[in-house]
């Protein structure tokens, strides 16, 4: 069997860790509802993952110590970054093993993600007659996808079964079949001689180290008094190329992205910090939020609640 499962999100609660094949930290950039559809398909010989979100958002983690991870963007037009490269149909992102995962999107996205282990690759290669360059542990590249169309349909495949358990595709000879395909799909993008060439560096790489830099220093701080001078210190560009590294990345200002970012560690301090007096006052101000009506209504406008009403799902799961 395919052993195809599918998962509709509509909360911003349920939206932690969807992808299995990364421990990532993906956290919404824009307010209003929203809709993610996770797909998820353990092949035995490799895990595929399908996700189409309605919403723009950021991601940081890293890959897991014992797989090679591959994505693919699957809508047509998106607008986005992974680890400084471009998200486009045709172009696979592929990281090591224990490596850095980083990007953003400014638009509604989907894509496919397959993982797998590095050995498997390998066999498969030698019966390909091929020679693989794999990401080494903790590398990340950009490389053109080989039969993108039949990539493409894979992903379609593992989808629809998960959508209609009557799918005739889902009969184990077929689950390894679709598994075989992935692999052979992966191998061949991943030949040494075929990506010789790499693809062309985006301006955009630079842009992601200037957010990051800034970033990191903001979280360090907590979000205490983050001002652009700190910030084109931190990063040791201009206030110039630290608002255009924003804006490229995310599509907002460095207030504005960071703003979020500190609502969103609020956030995770009112679901899973100790239980404490005047919790949410408390979580605002340990984020920088210092006048607790404009933090009130700047909450609400991004998860679409208030923070009281996290609390409240706090409770309602421990009491369940």
């Amino acid at each position: 069997m395919l052993g195809a499962s599918r998962r509709v999100i509509t909360t911003i609660d349920e939206f932690v860790d969807p992808v299995g094949s990364a421990r990532t930290a993906p956290m919404t950039l824009r307010p209003g509802v929203i809709r993610a559809e996770l797909v998820r398909a353990d092949l035995g010989t490799v895990l595929v993952e399908v996700g189409d979100y309605s919403f723009p958002i950021a991601t940081r983690g890293e890959t897991l110590a014992d797989r090679i991870v591959v994505l693919a963007p699957l809508r047509r037009s998106v607008s986005g970054h992974l680890n400084g490269e471009t998200l486009a149909p045709g172009v696979l992102h592929a990281w090591g093993e224990a490596a850095e995962v980083a990007g953003a999107t400014a638009s509604p996205v989907q894509f496919g993600i397959v993982s797998v282990a590095p050995h498997t690759l390998d066999r498969t290669a030698r019966a390909l007659g091929v020679e693989l360059d794999l990401p080494r542990r903790g590398e990340f590249r950009a490389v053109r996808a080989v039969d993108w169309p039949r990539l493409r349909e894979a992903f379609g495949t593992v989808r629809r079964a998960a959508c209609d358990t009557r799918d005739d595709t889902q009969t184990e000879p077929a689950a390894i079949a679709v598994a075989d395909l992935f692999v052979e799909l992966v191998a061949r993008s991943l030949v040494a001689e075929s990506n010789r060439e790499a693809l062309v560096p985006h301006a955009r790489l630079n842009s992601v180290r200037i957010a990051r830099a800034c970033e990191d220093h903001a979280a360090r701080a907590r979000y205490h008094s983050v001002t652009l001078a700190d910030l084109c210190v931190a990063s040791g560009v201009s206030e110039r190329r630290v608002r255009h590294a924003f804006y490229e990345c995310y599509g907002m200002s460095p207030t504005a992205y960071l703003r979020i970012a500190a609502l969103h560690e609020v956030r995770h301090a009112l679901l899973e910090g100790p239980p404490v007096r005047d919790v949410v006052s408390r979580a605002a101000s340990d984020f920088g939020f210092w006048h607790l009506s404009r933090f009130a209504g700047q909450y609400r406008a991004l998860f679409g609640e208030s923070p009281s009403t996290t609390l409240d799902h706090r409770s309602q799961a421990a009491a369940g």
